[in-house]
């Protein structure tokens, strides 16, 4: 936890980085779509699903498709970093037979609200 205090600064940012995180290790579509800016960068290999730009909503509905096919038994972060309206993070996310890299991008909106931008998920080899 020191290290997600240090690297993103406030905990409003902090918190969004915690809810991503459960999210994705309950397989948690709706939770993890509340974080999502209106439209999303989502690419999902293993289900070829490649949108440069799908809504929230659509975006909400392949997770939950995903999520069904493939049931969280854990994920855990690997790497994140920030800039000054930025933040990436990359991941691990597991199955019961199978393991999936995460990557997650993040800005700030309008609001200065961290959202979700980019997501993809690509099976591990």
């Amino acid at each position: 936890m020191l290290f997600l205090t240090i690297t993103l600064g406030n905990s409003s940012d902090s918190n969004t980085v915690e809810i991503l995180k459960q999210s994705l290790q309950r397989g948690q579509a709706h939770q993890l779509s509340m974080l999502f800016d209106k439209q999303i960068e989502l690419v999902i290999e293993s289900e070829t699903v490649d949108f440069p730009s799908v809504s929230a909503n659509h975006a909400e509905l392949i997770l939950q498709s995903f999520f069904r096919k493939h049931p969280p038994r854990r994920f855990q972060y690997i790497y994140q970093g920030n800039t000054t309206k930025l933040r990436y993070s990359t991941g691990i996310y597991e199955t019961q037979d199978q393991a999936f890299s995460v990557y997650v991008l993040m800005r700030q909106d309008a609001h200065r609200q961290l959202v979700i931008n980019t997501l993809h998920v690509r099976k591990n080899k």
